[in-house]
This record gives structure tokens, sequence and C-alpha cells, in this order.
């Protein structure tokens, strides 16, 4: 039989075999995804270009001039770092989306076999790659870019976390949802093409088995994110519009007992994640209005770049967050650092905030002070010299002679004075944070920002009138 009719049908001639192109190398493969890596960074760049002059229109329309403290203003939202998705267990994403994807049945109406077990099969690969990679994009559009963040909630994120951590997680989620996106379609297109039903049935089972293997893979990506989601979501809120008085000083010059006398009577502790240590904080009341105090890291004197993370987190309090500054000095000799040393990160300081920030000089511990009246501590007996006795002296003039308190929180030498100056000080700062910059700085030269009666010395501003006290309240309250 030459090809002719038998029987009245025609024999259909064979189609010819057309060779596969053969897989592309290493670098075939480098190539593209460098190719599309250009392009998306292309696209952001279009996408940041448009949004800028869309800003700039919206600006001039609205008769103001776009500056960089707008536009800053506008980026930084607070609270967002606790806002963070909360991330799943790899595990229960991968169980979910098997059950709910094998649930999955053909599209009714359909009688022939073959189709109706393509269709099965498409659908359910379809759904399988949908439960997995959903929650994966969601995941990673919730968390915020770090550019985005507020300056202090950005330096949290960055001291709590390890270098890179937060990004380079991120980013392996995400490698995991693209790669089992482009699995999933691959799956589903052979499906759909399956010469016959155990055809079809045979490449669902199989990519059921690809994707759960490739799934777990990146299952430590997963539970990392999870991890990281429960730790940003700990951390506290910039409160740009809530007024803070900050304690500062280095370690053990008496900042908690002063948090404990200012607030509440049992201060809040927050147990940083990066540190054992943790840092106290007190709510208290003025005029009905809700104020913050608190106990900020002691600081070392040396450069900033040689401090530790503990040490980071409060300059970046002072930095970043509407702080009034207590900047307290122990001239007993018991804390441990130097009386020079003391005032060393004293005038590193005042040079950095006190033009931007409310300054007030407290010195702590004064029952132990000779040179403010006190006693000597009977464990220095032997130990002082007369050298330190001299610098002491000197010291205590200097900063009485600049406005600062002498005050002992256990004995209660001058605490009343000390709630007195810090609410003159608070009611002046709450009524001009409608003045802070994108940062939370504070100017007291900022129209408005000085109360009648108040001086400046020594390049600080003084209230001398006292306010009505703080109105202490207890934690039920």
């Amino acid at each position: 039989w030459d090809g002719g009719t038998l029987g009245g049908a025609k024999k259909k001639p064979n189609k010819p075999k057309v060779a596969k192109p053969p897989p592309p190398t290493k670098k075939q493969k480098a190539a593209a995804v460098a190719t599309e890596e250009q392009a998306r960074a292309a696209a952001a760049e279009w996408r940041a270009a448009t949004k800028q002059k869309q800003t700039q229109e919206q600006a001039a329309a609205g008769g103001g001039e776009e500056t960089p403290e707008r536009q800053a203003a506008r980026a930084y939202r607070t609270g967002v770092l606790m806002r963070c998705p909360n991330v799943s267990p790899a595990d229960d994403i991968l169980l979910s989306g098997l059950k709910r994807a094998s649930r999955v049945t053909a599209t009714a109406g359909l009688k022939d076999p073959v189709l109706k077990e393509r269709n099965k099969s498409a659908k359910q690969l379809d759904a399988l790659t949908t439960n997995l990679c959903k929650p994966l994009g969601e995941y990673v559009k919730g968390f915020p870019r770090i550019e985005r963040l507020h300056p202090f909630e950005r330096a949290l994120l960055e001291l709590t976390l390890r270098e890179g951590r937060y990004e380079t997680t991120l980013y392996q989620v995400d490698t995991v949802r693209k790669g089992m996106l482009n699995i999933g379609k691959g799956l589903t297109a052979r499906a759909a093409k399956a010469k016959g039903p155990k055809e079809a049935v045979n490449i669902r089972e199989e990519g059921f088995v690809e994707m759960e293997k490739y799934f777990n893979k990146g299952k430590a990506s997963i539970d990392e994110l999870k991890e990281i989601a429960k730790t940003l979501r700990r951390l506290p809120v910039a409160e740009l519009q809530t007024p803070t008085v900050a304690m500062v000083g280095a370690p053990n010059v008496g900042k908690s007992s002063l948090v404990r006398v200012l607030s509440s009577g049992t201060p809040e502790v927050c147990n940083y994640p990066f540190t054992t240590r943790g840092v106290k904080m007190g709510h208290f009341f003025i005029q009905e209005k809700r104020h913050v105090v608190t106990d900020t890291p002691g600081l070392l004197w040396r450069p900033d770049e040689n401090r530790n993370k503990i040490e980071k987190l409060a300059i970046a309090t002072l930095e970043h967050l509407p702080t009034c500054i207590v900047f307290v000095t122990d001239l007993s000799g018991l804390c441990g650092t130097s009386v020079a040393d003391q005032m060393a990160i004293r005038d590193d300081l005042f040079t950095r905030f006190a033009h931007r920030r409310p300054w007030l000089d407290v010195m702590s511990k004064s029952k132990l002070v000779p040179a403010l009246g006190g006693d000597l501590c009977p464990d220095l007996v032997g130990s002082w010299s007369d050298g330190d006795e001299a610098e002491a002296v000197a010291t205590a003039e200097k900063l009485l002679g600049e406005g600062a308190l002498a005050v002992s929180a256990e004995e209660e030498i001058n605490v009343d004075s000390l709630r007195a100056h810090v609410t003159t000080t608070l009611i002046k700062h709450r009524a001009t944070l409608v003045d802070t910059d994108a940062y939370g700085a504070f100017d007291p030269g900022a129209v408005g920002s000085v109360t009648p009666g108040a001086e400046r010395a020594g390049g600080q501003w003084r209230t001398p009138t006292p306010m009505a006290p703080i109105k202490r309240v207890s934690r039920t309250d």
C-alpha cells in the first residue's frame, strides 16, 4: 500500500521529527539572569522617577515647594515594624497547600476521560502553586523596606538583627516563591497537554512531589522570616508626638532611681533581643497628657564607631526621638566611671544635642557627695584622695553654675524641684512638637517654643517658674 485509499480511508503522512534544542549552558543561564536583573532595575528606576514627578506635581499644585524635609516627613510612618505580617510555619503552609489542592475537582460537564483528567490535574497543580506562592508573596510585600523606616526604627532593626539578615531572608523567601511559580506553571502546562488520563495523573503526582521537595529546600528561610517577624513586633514604637524624658549618663549613675521617682513606682522593663540588660521605661501624665520617661543604656567615653549595640541604642534614642535630655552625673565615686570621663561624655552629647533638645543637668547621689553637702561613702574612706575631692568640687561648681540640680532619689532630696523642672520643660516641649522635623528633632529656638519668663543660660533654655507637679499614676490607673 502506497498511501492510497483503503476502505475509503487515507493514511495520514508521518510528521517529521523535530530535534529538541540543547539545554542552556550555565553561561547562558547566567546571562539570562543578568538580563532579567537589569530589566528589573530599569523598571524600578522608572517607577521611582514617575513617583518623584507625581510628588513634585502634587506639591506644586498645593502651592508649596517640594523639599527633602517634606519628602521625609511624608515617607516615614512610625509603628511599621509592629505591623509586620504574621508568618505561618513552613510546614503549615505546605500541608495546607497540599490538602487544599488535592480537593480540587475537574470542571463540571466534562465527560471525555482524557479532557476530564487533564483538567483535574492542571487545576490541582495550579491550586498547589497558588497556595504555596501567594502567602510567600504577601509576606515579602508586607515587610517594610529599610529605607522607608523612621530613622529610630531603622536603627532598632539594624541593632536587633545581625547585619544583612533582614534583606537576605526576604530575598531568599522571594526566590523560593519565584522558583515555585516557575515549576508550577510548567507542570500545569504539561498536565493540560497530556495525551491520556494515565499520563496526566503521572504528571500531577510527580509535580506534587517535585514542588514539595523544592519548597522544603526553602523551608529554613521561611521559618527564619517567622522569627524575624516575631522579633520586630516586640520592638518599641517611635512616638513622635509623645514628649519623652531620656535619662542619660554613664553606667550606674542612678538613672533608674530617677525614673522611679519621676514616674510610676514600678517602671516597665522592655527586654531587647540584642542584650540581656533591659531598658526601663515609665509613664506619667501632665495636664491629662501622657508622657514617657526612659532610662537609656549607660554610655562609656569612646567614639561612636567603637560603641556596642546597646550604647548605639541610647544614641539613636537621642538622635531620632522627641526627647528632653536629663544628663545624670555621679560625683560620689561609686559608679565606676571617673568624673573626667563623665564630663567628657556630657560635653560630647551637649555639643551634639543641646542646640535642638531641651537639656537639664542632674547630679545624683548628693547625700554621698561632700562637695554637695553630703557625707563620703564609708566604702571610699582611705581611697578618696584630695585630687578626687578637688575634681568633684570643680565639677559641682561648673554644673551648678549652669543650672544643674543636686538630687538624691533614695532620700528624696530635691526630687520635688526635679519634678517641677521636668514638668515645665515637658509642657514647653509638648507645645513645639508640631514644629518637629522629619526625624523628631526639637529646636528650642523655634517659634512658640519658649514660654514667657524663660531665659537661656549656657546654651540651654531654663524656665525658672515651676508649674504644677507631675501627676503620678499607678499601673492600674
